[in-house]
């Protein structure tokens, strides 16, 4: 039987990305995918396609959960806070498919958008940092 990161030149792009990839990119990466499954999910609700709507958010469910396993606890109150708020979100999530609401969808959107562009921006400037301090 082929690969099929062999047989779809996508698939082995993606796997390469993610395998090289920072921490950064990595977060970044789910970020990205979150708002896509997002979006996804609410257009097949809009159709009134539940089974690609629960498919979307499974996948976003997921990525919350992927969230939620990369904090690094002994960092203290800001890992704890943000373990609440994954888990706040992930549940509107369930809540949103268990309901078929695409309003109830609209704060974990602006969440995720927004905590994506808070940690590029991050990550640039700890980039630039540490270019700089090499740089020295």
């Amino acid at each position: 039987m082929p690969n099929s990161t062999n047989s779809n030149p996508y698939s082995a792009y993606r796997q390469t990305s993610v395998s090289t990839a920072t921490p950064d990119k990595l977060l970044l990466m789910l970020y990205d995918g979150a708002i896509r499954f997002l979006i996804q999910a609410r257009v097949a609700m809009e159709q009134r396609n539940y089974e690609e709507t629960n498919k979307w958010l499974q996948k976003l469910q997921d990525i919350f959960t992927e969230l939620n396993i990369s904090l690094d606890m002994e960092q203290g109150e800001i890992a704890v806070n943000l373990r609440k708020l994954y888990e706040f979100y992930q549940n509107e999530v369930l809540m949103a498919n268990i309901e078929k609401s695409s309003e109830r969808l609209k704060p974990v959107e602006d969440f995720l958008r927004s905590f994506r562009e808070t940690w590029a921006k991050a990550a640039k400037i700890v980039n630039q940092q540490t270019n700089g301090l090499g740089k020295r």
